[in-house]
């Protein structure tokens, strides 16, 4: 493992949870072994990142893309801003701005994600991935989403994308009180622990999720549980969030 580049930590203004410098580090490097390990990410693969935050994953990969690229957007202004200053040093790095509404985190914004359109030409791509990303948006926006995903993707290209789905057993789980979240019904296919302020955490069916995949032509490979299901029974696991890796189709 490449040795950490200690410039990458985000000052106390752009901590975006209450971390410290060594869980900085090691959620970077866990999701670095993930996209090695199950998605097939090499220093070749040319990445984008949907949702880049602070750099907390770019972070880790980044440095590994020796021979790649690294595109991280996100609709955090300032976040980008400071990423920008930050990884200059790295030629194969660059950040952009998306300008999309979100009611948590980018209300001032009038373009909805439901109708957004990336910049990027199709089979762009290798590997895409976004963390906490559609766990704030709805069913129409990741619709959308994964439709652009799709186009961006190289044909055997992969995507990893996490969230919190809901079917039966999870259900079940919730009402028994297991669950670290009260998910409940919000629209058709939709949940949410929080009604005044849905974005801030938003499930969707599973049946729903994959079905969107389908549509898009894009097939999961694998579907990874995560700890916010049942603590106790989890508690091996080292995501919080459930996870889908899919592969682009070819023709």
């Amino acid at each position: 493992m490449l040795e950490f580049d200690k410039s990458l930590l985000p000052p106390p203004q752009f901590q975006i949870m209450k971390y410290t410098a060594r869980n900085f580090i090691s959620i970077g490097r866990q999701h670095l072994e993930a996209f090695i390990n199950e998605a097939g990410l090499t220093p070749e693969s040319h990445v984008l990142e949907i949702g880049a935050g602070n750099g907390r994953i770019a972070s880790a990969v980044v440095p590994f893309l020796r021979n790649g690229s690294y595109t991280g957007v996100d609709i955090m202004k300032p976040f980008i801003k400071w990423l920008k200053s930050t990884y200059h040093k790295y030629p194969n790095a660059r950040f952009e701005h998306i300008n999309v509404f979100n009611k948590a985190y980018n209300k001032f914004s009038f373009r909805k994600a439901k109708n957004y359109k990336f910049k990027y030409k199709e089979a762009s791509f290798d590997f895409i991935y976004l963390t906490s990303v559609f766990t704030h948006m709805h069913s129409e926006d990741i619709d959308n989403y994964l439709s652009e995903i799709s186009r961006m993707l190289k044909p055997g290209g992969k995507c990893f994308i996490t969230y919190f789905l809901i079917d039966e057993a999870t259900i079940k789980l919730i009402d028994q009180g297991k669950s670290k979240r009260a998910f409940k019904l919000y629209r058709e296919n939709s949940y949410t622990d929080n009604p005044k302020n849905p974005e801030v955490a938003i499930a969707f069916n599973k049946d729903f999720v994959e079905g969107l995949y389908k549509k898009h032509r894009l097939s999961i490979e694998d579907l990874y549980l995560g700890r916010w299901r049942n603590p106790l029974e989890l508690k091996k696991l080292t995501s919080n969030q459930d996870h889908i890796i899919a592969v682009k189709n070819a023709g």
